[in-house]
């Protein structure tokens, strides 16, 4: 018997041959480099809507790498033999299983691949009825406290009692590149990761309106997405000194319209910088109502007329959706830590007026925008991007 992890994935099996094979090399290749990011050694096979991580040398560590890689539905450590016909099979699954399920209720589910003499009921009655035998208390095949997975394929069966989830969707890289207008805190940190979870790369655009301890952790943030979810794309994140932007709205633009005006300047200037570094659309965390700059016609003002898509995965989410997916993701802690300001000392308008807001935009649309400061977040460490940011 060999250690092997079987690594299942979802909607890549019901694409087109061409466009799966695709996927599946990608996938492939993304646990390979998520296993030497958790410094596994390891060999990935594919084969058959199945990958297989063979001898992991550190179990525990292969199970957390793969288990967060985008396009894997699920994963299960498992043990594999090689069996001569189905008596062999039962004889050699019953010495497998048989001290798991001692004195427990249980079930047994099997599933094959390939051409036998036997069905995959067969397997379960026969197995279960030995498992009875060897001093397993009683079947129930709704409530089990264990369930005995077999995966049989030819002449090779693959033994298993636990089923991890995966975070499913696309591979990483199978979709185009965003650019994110990200603070750190829960909204934007899911839209990044949901993003993700479809496919795209995705980099991240945060403005500095004056407030260290929101930069830090943003950076913070960004750093744990970078190193714990993005295998095998090099995030970047981009920070903008906004504070002359925030003055002078401040300084001319009717109270009701500030943050309005200032979410489309940022906007504006995300389109830019996406253009530049090969984005094909950006995205922000905006919910449908969560505050008066996102209501319908709110969200519609800013953005009207850019010059690229602007993606809004959260838009029919609400907050404890959200803080809830933080938590699976595992920044939970990070993102509370973040207090969202926006540098503007107004309450904006829920419903604003098309004209007045063009009229109040014309006053600041000219504003100059430094250029950024551009951080590799997967080549550079926590501690030498806050010390370059004088945040340490």
């Amino acid at each position: 018997m060999s250690n092997v992890i079987l690594v299942r994935y979802g909607e890549i099996a019901i694409k087109g041959v061409r466009t799966r094979r695709s996927m599946e090399n990608l996938l492939a290749n993304t646990l390979r480099l998520a296993l030497e990011k958790f410094n596994v050694k390891a060999e990935i096979t594919v084969s058959e809507g199945r990958i297989f991580i063979w001898n992991p040398s550190d179990i525990e560590g292969a199970i957390k790498a793969s288990s967060r890689v985008f396009g894997v539905k699920s994963i299960s450590p498992a043990y594999f033999l090689k069996f001569s016909d189905l008596e062999d099979l039962i004889d050699r699954a019953l010495e497998f299983f048989s001290p798991r399920v001692k004195g427990k209720i249980f079930r047994v589910r099997a599933r094959r691949v390939g051409s036998h003499n036997f069905t995959s009921k067969d397997v379960e009655k026969l197995l279960g009825s030995k498992l009875l035998e060897s001093g397993a208390l009683r079947v129930d095949l709704e409530n089990p406290e264990y369930t005995a997975y077999l995966e049989i394929r030819g002449l090779i069966a693959f033994l298993y009692d636990t089923i991890i989830d995966g975070p499913g969707g696309l591979p990483l890289g199978s979709e185009g590149t965003v650019l994110v207008l990200f603070s750190g805190g829960f909204d934007s940190t899911v839209t990044s990761w949901r993003l993700m979870r479809r496919g795209c790369r995705v980099h991240l655009l945060h403005y500095d309106i004056g407030f260290p301890e929101t930069v830090r952790v943003a950076i913070e943030v960004a750093k744990y997405l970078a190193d714990n979810w993005s295998f095998g794309h090099s995030m970047r994140l981009f920070i903008i000194n906004f504070r002359g932007p925030v003055r002078i709205v401040n300084g001319l633009v009717s109270p009701p319209y500030r943050t309005l005006v200032i979410r489309r300047l940022m906007m504006e200037y995300a389109v830019s910088l996406a253009e530049k570094i090969g984005a094909e659309a950006i995205a922000t965390g905006e919910s449908i109502g969560q505050v008066a700059s996102q209501t319908i016609r709110n969200l519609y003002l800013l953005g009207r007329n850019l010059r690229l898509p602007v993606l809004r995965p959260l838009l029919g989410s609400d907050k404890d959706e959200i803080i809830k997916e933080s938590i699976r993701i595992g920044t939970y802690d990070l993102n509370k830590k973040q207090v969202e300001v926006c540098g503007l000392a107004a309450t904006p308008t829920p419903r604003g007026n098309p004209k007045r807001f063009e009229k109040e935009y014309d006053k600041v649309s000219d504003i100059i925008v430094p250029d950024p400061i551009e951080i590799n977040l997967t080549s550079e460490s926590l501690d030498s991007i806050l010390s370059k940011l004088k945040l340490g």
